[in-house]
């Protein structure tokens, strides 16, 4: 796969998963009345559109909206999907692109990196990047990094060992795996996404 290709692909997910996790109150069709606070379209079908409405309401958008729609009925579907630093994470390690590439596909989409990676979280992390053990809670539902299909729920436990340490980083956050205890199985986070 040529970077081109890589580079589309990135900043479509990224521009998919931005759009579907943007509350319906910050969406421009919102501001512009395209649409109500639940993603509903409103517009009068017997008034034209400016151009700055019609790039509001695009194919693109009206499928993440009704996605989005489908997914708020879903219990639970009203929370965030998942970590932007563990995807940033993992799409980096499986389209095998430079943090450099990625972030010039993000800036080339107007997506700012700042606007959706967490925090700074310290409380958590040991002078040496460890994450300190023990028994915490995910603050938002995430998805699995095989199937994609959210498994982990908000305020689910899960555990951190002795000596976890970063098993990677993107844009500076540095992301550990860590073990889910109703699955029984292994997740990536960052540390703003755990507390205790």
């Amino acid at each position: 796969m040529g970077i081109v290709s890589r580079a589309a692909d990135i900043y479509y997910t990224f521009r998919f998963l931005k759009t579907l996790v943007t509350k319906w109150e910050e969406m421009p069709a919102y501001k512009l009345g395209i649409i109500d606070d639940n993603g509903k379209y409103i517009w009068d079908k017997e008034k034209s559109m400016s151009g700055e409405e019609k790039d509001a309401y695009t194919i693109f958008h009206r499928l993440v909206f009704n996605i989005k729609r489908v997914m708020q009925k879903v219990p639970g579907g009203r929370s965030r999907l998942a970590s932007y630093a563990a995807a940033l994470f993992l799409l980096r390690e499986h389209t095998k692109m430079s943090e450099e590439d990625i972030a010039k596909v993000l800036a080339d989409a107007d997506i700012d990196v700042d606007s959706f990676l967490p925090e700074e979280t310290q409380w958590n992390i040991q002078e040496d990047n460890q994450l300190s053990p023990g028994m915490y809670v995910l603050q938002n539902d995430m998805a699995s990094d095989i199937t994609g299909h959210v498994i982990y729920k908000a305020g689910t436990k899960v555990s951190v060992a002795e000596n976890t340490k970063p098993v990677g980083s993107v844009f500076g956050e540095n992301i550990y795996s860590i073990r889910h205890v109703g699955t029984k199985t292994n997740l990536y986070v960052a540390a703003s996404d755990i507390y205790r």
